[in-house]
């Protein structure tokens, strides 16, 4: 039996999964985050091995077991920094450099997305990132081309803010985002508010959560509210289109892949803003959620090493033993 081990590196966490030749999900481990740019390499290796020793520790293999390792991992934005990563992975592991893949960590959710060779996904958390494949082949990675102004939930909670200062100079209506941000931060009025923003007393972490109380209030019909959300929907689908047009795609039959917590979002407006601009554009590409956790990309990506084209009894395998392991993010299949 043949096996692949898949890394989903991420921020927040690292997930790890070995799967065996036939689409059978046999060991998962889970650590802790880390992105060797910001965190440093060392953080970086450490979290990825530790999961990966979980996930072959459940699986009951070694490394020596294993074909072909992939590994999605944030931060690999630059030329180089995937090989330079896959050194320092492999090295750790104890595994061949040449069994050893890594690629951005959107790459493996455009994979978990989508069985086509072709395709675009947006990537919105907390931050924001856009990519396209033209078979198998890595084409658009936007990564720090986008500002900051547009990164995820960091942006969205930016403008959210805005939008209560901007409402307290009526420069737009009167906004249930008032009441819900004050609140939030315990603020006694909007001047409170704004001079604790300005003295730097807003961490990134309470402006990371205010997208939740902005999907709240546009979920009571708040127009200021809903407004934000179809404005970013825009902004996501500019990314969208430009890395089909720099791909030569927009009249391809592709999938556009959406993933992301903010992507998430229960508000039908921003989704559809996507879907509508993407398609005034690229009318033959399909607006699909992502179905797959990220992580079972990248196994996918190492069983691709084994197949020419996967067959449909993995894909069903795969699926089904992701279902049980609560590793799916929608209640549908692609």
């Amino acid at each position: 039996m043949r096996y692949v081990l898949g890394i989903d590196q991420g921020a927040s966490k690292t997930y790890a999964m070995v799967a065996d030749e036939r689409g059978g999900i046999v060991g998962f481990g889970q650590s802790a985050g880390a992105c060797h740019s910001t965190n440093g390499m060392e953080k970086a290796v450490e979290s990825a091995t530790a999961a990966a020793s979980a996930a072959l520790a459940q699986a009951g293999c070694t490394i020596e077991d294993i074909r072909h390792v992939t590994a999605g991992a944030t931060g690999v934005d630059w030329p180089g920094e995937a090989e330079l990563v896959a050194r320092h992975f492999a090295s750790a592991l104890r595994c061949p450099l040449e069994r050893v893949q890594v690629v951005n960590d959107c790459i493996i959710a455009l994979r978990a997305g989508t069985r086509k060779d072709s395709g675009c996904v947006l990537c919105a958390g907390s931050g924001l990132n856009c990519a396209v494949v033209k078979d198998r082949r890595v084409e658009v990675i936007f990564g720090f081309y986008i500002p900051d102004e547009d990164q995820g939930g960091a942006a969205l909670g930016r403008r959210t803010l805005r939008a209560v200062f901007d409402a307290q100079m009526d420069l737009i209506p009167p906004t249930a985002l008032t009441q819900e941000l004050l609140s939030y931060f315990r603020a006694q009025s909007v001047d409170e508010l704004l001079h604790r923003y300005v003295d730097g007393g807003v961490t990134p972490q309470e402006v990371l959560y205010l997208p939740m109380l902005l999907e709240r209030a546009a979920a009571q019909n708040d127009r200021v509210a809903l407004d934000i959300l179809e404005q970013y929907g825009k902004t996501l689908a500019r990314y969208a289109v430009a890395g089909l047009r720099k791909a030569d795609m927009l009249d391809a039959d592709i999938d556009v892949v959406l993933s992301g917590s903010i992507l998430k979002c229960r508000i039908p407006v921003l989704k559809e803003t996507v879907a509508a601009q993407i398609h005034r554009h690229a009318g033959r590409a399909r607006i699909v959620d992502s179905y797959l956790e990220p992580v079972v990309g990248a196994v996918l990506m190492g069983l691709d090493k084994l197949y020419d084209v996967l067959p449909q009894s993995l894909y069903d395998r795969i699926e089904a033993d992701a279902r049980q392991m609560d590793l799916v993010r929608c209640c549908a299949s692609n």
